[in-house]
């Protein structure tokens, strides 16, 4: 049996290795599970207990195409943060550049956004995706991407775009981040009705 009728294609090689490596991923799961109930030839039924965690945050990742202008992009972030469902926000924006000729390269943003009120992942899915869809190919998750966290994640998720990045990799681009908001006239980060972790807040900047 073919697990697909047509061949798959990809826009670049990022994203091939991207969706291999989702797949290697899950069979690794798949392995697991069944090295961990020990499943034979009998018609086994595993149970578990759901524990149902209320969602009161959203991450979105925007991954622009190169050919997107910086303003337009910024527009289009701010009419999603307008959203009459959305309490608070921080957002950053990004560059993945490591030097001076990369500098600007792959600008994307990071969005945490606060709920005011319990929507459904649907509706709220079907909104931010509208807001998108003249400038992004809005059914690809690696250019657009959204989920749903409590509150616990988006402490953690703070520290991810607030703080320094936890794999030595990408250090060297958020120092280039640094430079090119510099020259953009951009913010580290922009908020509104947010309470930031102490340990990320910026000294210039009033809370209260």
């Amino acid at each position: 049996m073919k697990m697909f009728e047509e061949p798959i294609e990809f826009n670049n090689i990022q994203e091939a290795q991207s969706y291999y490596q989702d797949i290697q991923e899950y069979r690794d799961i798949c392995t697991k599970l069944y090295e961990k109930y020990n499943y034979n030839s009998k018609l086994e039924i595993v149970t578990t207990r759901k524990v149902v965690k209320q969602y009161t945050h959203l991450f979105i990742t925007v991954n622009p195409p190169p050919t997107l202008k910086l303003e337009t992009f910024i527009n289009t972030i701010n009419k999603t943060l307008s959203k009459n469902w959305i309490d608070g926000y921080i957002y950053v924006i990004e560059q993945r550049g490591e030097n001076e000729e990369e500098l600007g390269k792959g600008f994307h943003t990071h969005m945490l956004i606060k709920l005011t009120q319990h929507k459904k992942q649907s509706e709220i899915n079907r909104e931010i995706k509208n807001t998108w869809k003249k400038i992004l190919d809005i059914d690809n998750y690696h250019i657009l991407n959204i989920k749903f966290i409590d509150d616990d994640e988006q402490k953690r998720k703070q520290g991810y775009i607030l703080g320094e990045k936890a794999e030595e990799i990408k250090h060297l681009k958020q120092k280039m981040d640094i430079i090119y908001r510099q020259r953009q006239g951009l913010k580290k980060y922009y908020f509104l009705n947010y309470i930031i972790e102490d340990i990320y807040k910026w000294p210039d900047i009033p809370y209260s």
